[in-house]
């Protein structure tokens, strides 16, 4: 399994940026416009078991998916997994920790892409590329809504 991993530092509480990222609706809020995330059906906020049933732009494809949270520690972590999409894995974790003037997010995901005919043009180089540019933006949106 291929690994991606970004991280950030907030200046805000481990709290804010916890609730903050437990929200669908704030996910579409710092995603990039070109990715057209749209929740199909989700909860309004995130919880162990939860699922997430979201449709995005890939690739000139509108591809859908399902998520679900299959570890949960209140204001520290998360976990969420693709149960069903164009991936033949995808785990995506959020870590919070806090440091002396905020918190640290990291992100790390670890995935395994399609394979067949669609793998040879959605490759691990392609999908890194991709998370590093989604980062890039979910990061910039993120220091303009949670900075003090």
């Amino acid at each position: 399994m291929e690994t991606f991993e970004a991280s950030i530092k907030l200046p805000c509480s481990m709290r804010d940026a916890f609730e903050f990222l437990i929200q669908p609706a704030n996910i579409k809020l710092i995603s990039p416009a070109a990715m057209g995330l749209f929740f199909v059906k989700a909860p309004e906020r995130l919880s162990l078991g939860a699922k997430m049933h979201f449709k995005v732009q890939a690739y000139g494809v509108v591809r859908e998916a399902v998520h679900v949270v299959t570890e949960f520690s209140a204001s520290e972590r998360f976990v969420e997994q693709q149960i069903d999409g164009p991936m033949k894995q995808w785990i995506h974790e959020h870590i919070f920790e806090e440091s002396d003037d905020g918190v640290l997010v990291t992100d790390r995901i670890q995935f395994e892409p399609p394979g067949g005919v669609v793998g040879l043009v959605i490759n691990k180089g392609r999908i890194m590329d991709n998370l590093e540019e989604g980062f890039d933006h979910r990061h910039s949106r993120l220091e303009k809504l949670l900075s003090k």
